[in-house]
């Protein structure tokens, strides 16, 4: 204790959908109409340390937890297993960078022309997405500095830097004490000696350093020391610390002992390549969680664990959001819907799960900071749900909208969606190509009830359009270049 301060791949089968039952998939959310928002939460006595572990690309089904056959996650089911999870969890949207901003900001990140993820200034342009994440927003770990906390981010950061965008704001801009990040970002960084396009070249060339090579199968071993010194450092205070690790996201490149693993378990060899640094990811959150046990900080800290959207884009390639539709890049369930784990001792019962809540990315912020004691900022999107973590599901919710930009050739799905109780809604701008989808009884999506229900996507279909003409224009353009 702290001192005296604060097919063959993943198929669901029999056994799986017992799983799938058994957490929770399709239990009513209730309420169809404008929720109330549930009272905040009063802060604990003491401010619990706070680690947030944000996986990319890690699909619904990717842990044991969820009905993965082929590889067990025991550190990662431990959590669970110490926590709860919670199964109605949805990102911000289906991929990288505005993910993240929802984390980040509490606000549906289409508001701040977070759209797709930050590339290239060109595709940027095309896409109306904004090179970088405006530091001036209320962001979350300003908000935990301000409140008291070491402050540290760990891992990928894609909220701007990289590329050839080498004059955007580093972390420490958003309130960052310290940061170690990669590729997809500026500042103290690591890159890798093996991949094969020049992502790692080209971040070398923008300079704002220092920076560090290692291999591929390595850096999520350096992330994870990065964060327990970090930890060392800071027992003088509260800490606040982001772990967002990069190891599910192509491409795959474990070492040779970590696909000496699982060689043979896939069906393929590249699935055998994933399963090894899903593996090892696994191993090294169960290192990085026997070390808070060790420093005496694991009974203290408030540990949060989900992915920033589905799995890979590609039907044949590794990686599962079964029994959802969709993948990565698309706003059916399987794009954004992921188990979020939530552990903290004395506070969420152990072993617990909540199939009932409804919350998105954009709820951890106010959360945090009902927790924390922080100040709720003006102007954002989520609501605090700390009182679902202590045991009692929300039973209604403001709702809850995404976009996600793409050309019109890659047919993931409609543009923008609205989750409105058990209601959900996609369709492109102007209202063509509507979809309505009762996710309460039908979680997989495969009845579209438009024709049936007009009543009901006349009404969602409006508030869509007018969520639509109040973000920044343009949110896309026609055809953008690849």
């Amino acid at each position: 204790m702290k001192s005296a301060r604060h097919t063959r791949r993943w198929m669901i089968g029999a056994a799986g959908a017992a799983l799938f039952a058994m957490l929770g998939a399709g239990t009513p959310a209730r309420g169809f109409a404008p929720a109330s928002i549930p009272a905040e939460s009063p802060a604990p006595a003491r401010q619990p340390n706070i680690l947030f572990i944000l996986i990319d690309d890690m699909g619904y089904a990717d842990l044991s937890l969820t009905g993965n056959t082929l590889v067990a996650t025991p550190n990662i089911d431990a959590l669970a297993r110490d926590g709860m999870v919670m199964t109605q969890f949805y990102d911000a949207a289906p991929i990288c960078s505005p993910s993240r901003a929802g984390f980040m900001t509490g606000r549906f990140p289409a508001r701040d022309r977070f759209v797709t993820y930050i590339d290239g200034r060109k595709r940027n342009r095309a896409f109306g997405q904004a090179d970088w994440l405006d530091p001036s927003l209320p962001v979350l770990p300003r908000l935990m500095r301000q409140a008291g906390y070491a402050t540290g981010h760990f891992g990928k950061w894609h909220l701007g830097g990289g590329r050839d965008v080498g004059d955007a704001p580093l972390p420490s801009a958003y309130g960052f004490d310290e940061s170690y990040t990669q590729w997809e970002g500026l500042g103290p960084r690591v890159l890798p000696t093996d991949l094969t396009n020049r992502l790692g070249q080209q971040s070398a060339e923008l300079g704002q350093g220092p920076v560090e090579w290692l291999p591929r199968a390595e850096i999520t071993r350096r992330f994870v020391d990065k964060t327990l010194n970090f930890v060392g450092r800071s027992k003088d205070r509260p800490w606040f610390a982001q772990l967002w690790l990069t190891d599910m996201h192509t491409p795959w490149v474990p070492s040779p002992e970590q696909l000496a693993v699982t060689k043979g378990k896939g069906a393929t060899p590249r699935e055998d390549q994933f399963l090894a640094v899903l593996v090892a990811m696994d191993a090294e959150i169960g290192r990085l969680v026997d070390g808070l046990r060790q420093a005496g900080e694991l009974e203290d800290t408030l540990i949060v664990f989900t992915s920033d959207n589905g799995p890979t884009i590609g039907a044949n390639t590794p990686g599962s959001a079964a029994p959802y539709r969709g993948r990565k890049a698309s706003l059916y369930e399987g794009g954004v819907r992921q188990p979020l784990i939530v552990r903290w001792p004395g506070h969420i019962a152990s072993g617990g799960r909540d199939a009932q809540s409804v919350v998105q990315a954009v709820d951890l912020l106010p959360t945090l900071a009902a927790i924390t004691g922080a100040p709720k900022p003006a102007g954002i999107d989520g609501i605090d749900i700390s009182a679902a973590w202590r045991g009692r599901p929300l039973t209604s919710r403001p709702d809850i909208y995404s976009h996600i930009a793409r050309t019109d050739s890659e047919a993931f799905g409609p543009l923008y969606s609205i989750r409105s109780g058990p209601w959900k809604l996609l369709m492109n701008a102007g209202g063509s190509d509507a979809e309505l989808y009762n996710i309460e009884r039908d979680p997989q999506e495969r009845q579209d009830r438009a024709a049936e229900e007009p009543a009901i996507t006349r009404t969602l279909s409006a508030k869509l359009a007018k969520w639509i003409a109040g973000l920044p224009a343009p949110t896309m353009s026609k055809q953008p270049p690849m």
